[in-house]
């Protein structure tokens, strides 16, 4: 349990982090299947560390997903649609405040260009002049849209981490209280 929670620790946005739990998976399937053959069978009921390794499995397979689901956000940024108000309004907004998520700040430079379509007074404007500024205003254009699309992608890589911050507490709160749960149900078999 404790490498799947170390597991959150490799970055997002790189493809490790999928394959190393889906290691931590199949490594746990030998060693439950090489534990189940060495446990006493019991007509009574299954044994504790039975239900331990079981719940230790679902929760690995709900960790998986998780990283599965913040690793597509996080790599389909481009090809998505701009993020809803209201999602950002809950992640961006409200979930660093609630969750104590510090923010990395970035620097950002923002350039806002006038458009300068109106002609000038004077109509001695050379044809050659009027085509160099149709030129310019085209490529201000696409840089205008590029930026606005790396604006779209910068929020949605946000979105991820926000959400990969908050999966992994929500996920650290099940296994504790997994433990704390398994460990007093231990010390009430062992009085009983």
């Amino acid at each position: 349990m404790v490498m799947d929670i170390v597991g959150f620790y490799l970055p997002p946005d790189s493809g490790e982090r999928v394959s190393f739990k889906i290691t931590l998976l199949l490594g746990y399937s030998v060693f439950l299947i090489i534990v189940s053959d060495t446990l006493p069978a019991t007509a009574i009921g299954t044994p504790l560390i039975g239900v331990y390794f079981v719940v230790c499995m679902a929760l690995l397979v709900i960790s998986l997903t998780e990283t599965v689901l913040i690793v597509r956000l996080v790599h389909k940024q481009d090809l998505q649609p701009p993020v809803p108000q209201w999602l950002k309004y809950l992640v961006l907004e409200r979930a660093p405040v609630l969750f104590c998520i510090h923010k990395k700040t970035t620097r950002k430079t923002t350039m806002e260009l006038a458009e300068s379509k109106e002609k000038s007074p004077n109509d001695n404007v050379p044809p050659l002049m009027d085509n160099i500024l149709q030129e310019v205003t085209t490529i201000r254009h696409f840089l205008e849209k590029r930026d606005k699309c790396r604006e779209i992608a910068k929020e949605w890589l946000q979105v991820g981490y926000v959400l990969d911050v908050l999966l992994f507490r929500v996920y650290l709160v099940a296994v504790v209280a997994y433990s704390i749960t398994l460990g007093t149900l231990w010390s009430v078999w062992q009085a009983a």
